[in-house]
């Protein structure tokens, strides 16, 4: 991955890696495209509007959430392109997985057995 890249999503993932922010992502992601008011996310997680306020411009900032101020209320909505292009970031960290390989459960790569080659006998090569 690019220099680039990598520096485009430390702000957000520095941004994400806070409980607050993540109660505010699920309950703006449970809105919808039209989003939720600042109010309505406030209530719903229990967060003071002067911390909650805090924390939307800082996911705002990073562009994972947007803004858009419709009368006296802002209703906040996912930057889903932003989220995705996160996910691919984090996915890529992992690396590609080649055919003919599996990933066990603790991520690590293996090469399959050909089927019939159950002999019985260690292998440094075999799972």
């Amino acid at each position: 991955m690019s220099d680039e890249t990598t520096q485009k999503q430390v702000p957000i993932l520095a941004a994400l890696a806070q409980t607050t922010r993540l109660q505010i992502l699920d309950r703006v992601a449970e809105g919808g495209p039209q989003g939720v008011a600042a109010g309505e996310i406030a209530r719903s997680i229990r967060c003071p509007a002067s911390t909650l306020s805090f924390h939307l411009k800082e996911l705002s900032r990073t562009g994972v959430l947007e803004a858009r101020p419709e009368g006296r209320f802002i209703h906040y909505s996912l930057q889903r392109a932003a989220l995705k292009e996160l996910a691919v970031y984090i996915a890529g960290l992992a690396g590609p997985v080649r055919p003919g390989r599996r990933r066990t459960s603790d991520g690590e790569r293996r090469a399959r057995k050909p089927r019939g080659s159950d002999s019985g006998q260690l292998s440094i090569f075999d799972d």
